[in-house]
């Protein structure tokens, strides 16, 4: 009994240590701007008040800074599963000298940060007419989110019996095809794992969207609500407001993946 209790009381305080910004930004954006600025704060709203989401639709650009931000998401991940599947199935199956080290370089593109990348990508893309693009903002996000799929899916696709795959090529089945039919659909939790993450690390992508994109037409969330922000006033509800919707997409991808993010990163880092 004991041992539970210290294990749902660290829970528990860990829940409200990572829970309380959620839980101040939403209710920061359900209280009147007087309201806000309140000392000493109040923990929920006096009058509840949807001012700030109508005023976030009727005198800002947010539907559209969200729509952009999906697109370009959708793209960079749809492409770096593509691209991260392909590599990591050749690190795991086929036998390539030293796949080894290349699969420890392709985790080393990883970690560079992005300030990095920036001018080099921005460069690149002047040459190939890729900048002011939401194509190019999407290959740009591949730099991360391909060597990500890669080193996951890698360990994911060894730990995946070869039996099957290796019937599926006597009976006459190619490569590509007993990939297709057998191992993807046994990778299916890795493979939601992964693209989750990959989405994640585009929605909430500052840098990139900031440089590569100029046209205030296709900006993206993170850099258009900066706009909320000046320098003689800052309307906190509306940025809450903001912060809060763009939130809520992936609280609720979380919430109805979360057995195949355990199942699918858990099998992704144990070798087989």
């Amino acid at each position: 009994m004991l041992r539970a209790l210290r294990i749902y009381g660290a829970a528990a305080l860990l829940l409200i240590f990572v829970a309380f910004p959620l839980y101040w930004m939403a209710i920061t954006s359900l209280k009147p701007q007087t309201e806000v600025f309140r000392v000493p704060p109040t923990w929920l709203p006096e009058r509840w008040t949807l001012e700030h989401y109508v005023e976030l639709f009727l005198l800002t650009d947010f539907g559209r800074l969200f729509l952009n931000s999906l697109q370009v998401c959708l793209m960079s991940t749809f492409m770096a599963l593509a691209v991260g599947i392909l590599g990591a199935y050749a690190l795991a199956r086929l036998k390539v000298r030293g796949k080894e080290a290349y699969g420890r370089m392709v985790l080393l593109a990883y970690m560079f940060p992005g300030a990095l990348l920036i001018i080099p990508l921005l460069l690149l893309f002047r040459q190939l007419g890729l900048t002011n693009s939401h194509l190019g903002l999407s290959l740009a996000y591949l730099t991360f989110a391909v060597p990500f799929v890669m080193w996951v899916m890698r360990d994911f696709f060894a730990s995946i019996p070869i039996d099957l795959e290796e019937a599926a090529l006597i009976d006459g089945a190619s490569r590509l095809g007993a990939l297709w039919d057998v191992v993807l659909p046994q990778a299916v939790p890795g493979i939601i794992a992964t693209g989750i993450f990959a989405f994640l690390f585009a929605w909430n992508e500052y840098l990139f969207a900031l440089i590569l994109i100029s046209d205030e037409a296709l900006r993206t969330l993170p850099p258009g609500m900066m706009r909320f922000v000046s320098t003689t006033d800052t309307n906190w509800g509306l940025i809450m407001a903001a912060s809060t919707l763009a939130t809520l997409p992936m609280a609720l991808a979380f919430g109805l993946i979360q057995r195949y993010l355990v199942t699918g990163l858990g099998a992704g880092g144990v070798k087989g």
